[in-house]
């Protein structure tokens, strides 16, 4: 199972992304972001199976955003040394602090956004406060 990380108290901000980080905004339409994960993955040298992995788990994310949060989110994609990192954030807020980490039960609809990413990337990191939610996946780009 994935490492999962919640900030402390669920309402503490990650990291900041670095200055050099890709920004996108997004607002319904998913697909250039799909294409645009998919290239930087390649790019970054992931593993073909490893970059459908990331392109779902990132479509997971914006899907949720879609779906939960008015559409309109970001994604920041950007690489160091180790490891490629897509950010989706946006306006919307989550009460369960522990989302995603168990799966959803046998017959229930919805709830398994969350748990897929957990599944598909090396590491999560998931902030959500009144000011919005941030999911941070993380691929390591050696494995």
């Amino acid at each position: 199972m994935t490492e999962v990380a919640h900030a402390p108290g669920f309402g503490e901000p990650l990291a900041a992304a670095p200055a050099y980080a890709e920004s996108v905004p997004f607002h319904l339409d998913l697909s250039p972001l799909r294409r645009l994960v998919r290239n930087r993955a390649r790019a970054a040298g992931l593993a073909p199976h490893r970059v459908v992995d990331l392109v779902l788990a990132v479509g997971e994310a914006t899907a949720n955003t879609v779906r939960h949060a008015g559409g309109t989110g970001t994604l920041r994609i950007w690489q160091d040394d180790t490891e490629i990192v897509c950010e989706v954030s946006d306006p919307g807020h989550m009460a369960d602090v522990r989302a995603g980490e168990l799966p959803p039960a046998a017959g229930t609809r919805g709830g398994q956004g969350l748990w897929i990413i957990h599944q598909a990337c090396d590491y999560m990191e998931l902030h959500s406060s009144d000011d919005g939610t941030v999911v941070r996946m993380h691929m390591r780009r050696d494995a």
